[in-house]
């Protein structure tokens, strides 16, 4: 594909990112093949976790509070539902061992026609509470925080008797999305936590949360999905078929994240990422209007996915570039396409002018500056 041919895909029918329903995370991105984490009975890659968190079942040592941490788009909010659904079904059936019964069980997996499936599904069942952050209807788009009376609900939820004497879930999605208030009425709970009930926080990155919290918590770092994983919940996620070049591309820029991998196959992601890439790889060659041309292509006023795209493209260049240097290549062939480092180059000045763009895209994205700019002088730095 080439960066100046006349279908230069415009995009203008992606979802911008502020109309997201409330109900997607972050974490798992889905289309009409894939369910929202809420509703999915599909589970792959993390069986390791999940007999962790079996095996504490069983032992009676189930913790009052879990952090499910790892990379956006591996499943982190998929198992928090799996988990919770488990819970609930098990502990208001008494088979939570609290009646001996020696009966146990060897998945957390719970039929996609038991009762509890469907109640947690519409979010409807009365002993799980879930936060996230919420729909701003006046901006259009998802707040960055969660609000810090949003957790505070959570006190008076869990003091509530249970439907049917079993146990109560709460689930944050994003818990690093929680202020410092919000974190302090977080920590009164944990401090002194009820009786039968759990705290799942998934995390994309726990550094974000309060040390104190981190300590009262049972840490599970979920590792990125190996390929095969990906491989499956691509093929899932849609009926078309993939050219094998775009799905080893996808595979190396998700980098174990299916959530980013199929963002990356929607409405034309890998298509942009080829064009992005080619660009970059012979920058030094563009003309100013080339550049300006990619600038006013990718830097629309509202069309919040393809200035992403060019972010993220962008970066994954940089650090494929920096991993080649660091392994003495001189260039590195993925999905198709020669990952090329420009002639004199040393890994010290590639690093310090991956730290230069970066910030200039930070302050410009931060300020809500004119995206064109943004990718305009971008490139013409990446091009000196």
């Amino acid at each position: 594909m080439s960066l100046f041919d006349d279908d230069i895909i415009e995009n203008n029918d992606m979802d911008d990112a502020g109309t997201v329903h409330p109900k997607k995370t972050d974490d798992d991105i889905y289309d009409d093949g894939l369910k929202p984490p809420i509703s999915s009975d599909m589970f792959i890659g993390h069986d390791n976790v999940e007999q962790e968190l079996l095996g504490l079942w069983n032992a009676h040592r189930m913790p009052h509070a879990i952090v499910l941490n790892g990379l956006k788009g591996i499943g982190k909010a998929t198992l928090a539902y799996r988990l919770a659904r488990f819970v609930l079904k098990e502990s208001g059936s008494g088979n939570d061992g609290l009646f001996g019964d020696e009966t146990l069980p060897t998945t957390l997996s719970v039929s996609s026609d038991h009762p509890i499936f469907a109640r947690v599904a519409s979010g409807g069942h009365p002993d799980m509470m879930v936060i996230n952050r919420p729909f701003d209807e006046r901006k259009g788009q998802i707040k960055d925080e969660i609000p810090v009376d949003d957790i505070r609900k959570v006190a008076p939820f869990l003091r509530k008797t249970s439907s049917n004497g079993g146990w109560r879930v709460v689930i944050i999605d994003d818990a690093n999305c929680m202020n410092r208030n919000g974190q302090n009425a977080l920590l009164k709970i944990l401090e002194e936590p009820p009786k039968n009930a759990i705290l799942l926080l998934v995390t994309h990155g726990a550094g974000g949360l309060l040390p104190t919290i981190r300590s009262r918590c049972r840490f599970i770092s979920m590792s990125p999905l190996d390929d095969n994983a990906v491989d499956r919940l691509l093929n899932k996620s849609s009926d078309a078929i993939i050219a094998s070049d775009d799905k080893a591309l996808v595979k190396a820029m998700a980098e174990g994240s299916a959530g980013q991998a199929i963002a990356l196959m929607d409405n034309g992601g890998v298509g942009q990422a080829r064009i992005i890439l080619d660009a970059l790889n012979k920058i030094r060659s563009l003309t100013h209007d080339q550049i300006d041309t990619i600038a006013l292509s990718y830097g629309k006023s509202g069309d919040v996915k393809s200035v992403q795209n060019f972010v993220f493209v962008t970066n994954w260049w940089f650090e494929t570039l920096a991993v080649c240097m660091a392994r003495k290549q001189k260039s590195s062939h993925i999905g198709g396409m020669d990952m090329l480092i420009p002639d004199g180059e040393s890994l010290r000045t590639l690093l310090s002018l991956y730290e230069e763009v970066s910030a200039h895209i930070d302050s410009c994205i931060n300020g809500s500056l004119d995206k064109r700019y943004m990718i305009y002088k971008a490139l013409r730095m990446i091009q000196k």
